[in-house]
C-alpha cells in the first residue's frame, strides 16, 4: 500500500514537472509577442495622407507619425524612398494638397528605418535636409517636388560627382517620373551636366538622365528597411 502511494506520489511530480516545462515557454513567447509585435505600416500613402485638406493653398506639415507611417509602407513595400515619394506626389496632385516633411522627422524616423543605401545619400542627403515639398504647385515659384538643405552637398554616385544646391528638385512629376530638374548637375572631369529627369523603373531602378548627354544610366537603390 505504502509502495502504491509513493508511485502515486512520485507520478504526480512527474506530471507537474513536465505540466510547468510546457506552460513557462508558452507564457514567455506571449510575452515576448507582446514586447516584439509584428511590425506593420499602411496599406497605402492615400492612407497616411487622407487627414490632408485638400485646396488650402498652402503647404500642410506632416506630423512625425505620419512620416513614420510612409517609411513603414515603404518598408513594408519594399520600395525605395524615392518610389515612396513619387507615389506621394501623385496623390497629393489628384487632390490638390501640397504637404511638407521635415529633415528633423526625417532623421528621426532614421532610429527606426533604414531609408536606403549610401547611393540614395548621394541623391537624397537626409542629414542636411531643412525640409522637402511635394504636390500641388499653388504659385509659380513652386515645383511638386523641392529639396532644401541646409548646405550644398557633392558626392560621388557610379560614374559621377554630383553636385546639389541648396534648393534643387523636379518642376514635373509624373507616375514614376521627375522630370525638368533644377539645382543639380553631375559632373565628370571637366564636364559639367545639369541632371535633366529621373525615370523609377520598378524594382528599385531609376534611370538618370542628364541634360544634352545621349546616354543615361540606369541604377538599382537600397530599399527602405525596418531596422
Amino acid at each position: 500500500m505504502k509502495q502504491d502511494v509513493r508511485r502515486i506520489a512520485v507520478l504526480g511530480c512527474t506530471l507537474l514537472t513536465v505540466a510547468t516545462l510546457l506552460i513557462i515557454p508558452a507564457a514567455a513567447a506571449a510575452n515576448g509577442a507582446e514586447r516584439n509585435p509584428v511590425r506593420k505600416g499602411p496599406a497605402s500613402v492615400d492612407a497616411v495622407l487622407a487627414d490632408l485638406h485638400p485646396n488650402m493653398r498652402t503647404t500642410q506639415r506632416l506630423t512625425t507619425e505620419q512620416v513614420h507611417d510612409l517609411m513603414a509602407y515603404g518598408a513594408d513595400g519594399g520600395y525605395m524612398i524615392f518610389e515612396v515619394l513619387n507615389e506621394m506626389v501623385m496623390y497629393l496632385k489628384n487632390t490638390g494638397a501640397r504637404a511638407e516633411i521635415s529633415g528633423t522627422d526625417l532623421r528621426l524616423a532614421e532610429s527606426t528605418f533604414r531609408l536606403g543605401d549610401e547611393q540614395i545619400d548621394v541623391l537624397l542627403p537626409v542629414a542636411k535636409i531643412e525640409r522637402v515639398e511635394l504636390g500641388t504647385v499653388f504659385w509659380g515659384s513652386q515645383a511638386p517636388f523641392e529639396v532644401y538643405l541646409r548646405e550644398e552637398h557633392t558626392d560621388f554616385l557610379d560614374v559621377a560627382y554630383f553636385d546639389m544646391e541648396t534648393h534643387f528638385g523636379f518642376a514635373t512629376v509624373e507616375d514614376h517620373l521627375f522630370a525638368d530638374g533644377f539645382g543639380v548637375r553631375a559632373r565628370r572631369a571637366f564636364l559639367r551636366f545639369r541632371m535633366s529627369h529621373m525615370e523609377l523603373e520598378g524594382d528599385r531602378r531609376v534611370r538618370a538622365h542628364v541634360h544634352r548627354f545621349p546616354r543615361s544610366r540606369g541604377m538599382r537603390f537600397g530599399a527602405i528597411e525596418w531596422l
